[in-house]
């Protein structure tokens, strides 16, 4: 999946979040033309790459952002390996300060959305917009993470449901509206043992449309897809409900899947391979 561009409100010390995004999105632009010019000089370059480069030239000589081009799936795996910046979804910061952050959040994410909605380039359906606040973030930041999350209750800021009141923090809303953007899904990887015992275990964002349980060996390694023999699947929730695995597998909650099984988001998954 691609990654995100992030757009910031402040450039030049001024406080104009449109004229902000019009300048970054123009040096985008020029970016991506050069490289662009640069790829089609190339004897090597040919075929549908060539043809899909030439339509993306022209569309950014005239200001057209690449993903607004409207490319088939096959024009745009051709150019994949070109890493254009204006073909990847947006995500705007709004950094506001502490009152707009706190108190006047929902009026704060109108005008941003309004902001949005005023460029010329924007897709409201996959770009997406967030809130931050530099200031109010700098002033906790020497304060333990329970105090920050005392303060963070004591103004009222209530979590989405399973986050932590330190949520609404860059830390946290970054990472989410990104993982949300490219509709990805985090997933965690280890030996089978718990987290604190393995020096092994990750976390990785995969996407999960489509990924299948021999999709996902494929992901980890690529020995353990070729010797797929089948994937033990329960959810996770399920799985909370046990002391262990081997007590949800013995209770009946584990179950055995194929290559073609459908992952979902709450899927705990032990591949068995040889």
């Amino acid at each position: 999946a691609p990654e995100p561009l992030l757009y910031r409100n402040t450039v030049d010390g001024r406080v104009d979040a449109a004229a902000d995004a019009e300048v970054v999105e123009l040096e985008l632009l020029l970016a991506d033309l050069a490289h662009v010019e640069r790829r089609l000089e190339k004897t090597t370059c040919g075929g549908l790459e060539r043809d899909t480069l030439e339509t993306v030239a022209e569309g950014l000589q005239r200001g057209a952002p690449a993903r607004t081009l409207g490319l088939s799936d096959a024009a745009a795996a051709a150019i994949k390996s070109m890493g254009l910046l204006t073909l990847k979804p947006v995500l705007y910061a709004f950094n506001v300060d502490e009152v707009d952050f706190t108190f006047g959040r929902e009026e704060a994410l109108t005008r941003a959305r309004d902001v949005l909605a005023s460029l010329q380039y924007c897709d409201p359906v996959r770009d997406q917009c967030v809130l931050v606040s530099a200031k109010l973030e700098a002033e906790i930041s020497s304060r333990t993470a329970r105090e920050q999350r005392e303060y963070l209750d004591s103004l009222g800021m209530e979590p989405e449901p399973g986050l932590e009141p330190d949520s609404f923090l860059s830390h946290t809303v970054l990472p989410l509206a990104i993982v949300r953007l490219l509709d990805l899904c985090l997933a965690y990887t280890g030996p089978g043992v718990p987290a604190e015992r393995s020096r092994t275990t990750r976390a990785h964002l995969f996407p999960l449309d489509g990924l299948t349980a021999v999709g996902l060996a494929a992901k980890l390694h690529g020995d353990i897809q070729k010797g797929f023999i089948r994937a033990e699947v329960a959810p996770a929730a399920v799985l909370l409900q046990h002391p262990d695995y081997a007590a949800a597998k013995e209770a009946g909650c584990v179950r055995g899947e194929g290559k073609e099984y459908a992952l979902r988001s709450d899927d705990v998954v032990l591949v068995k391979w040889k």
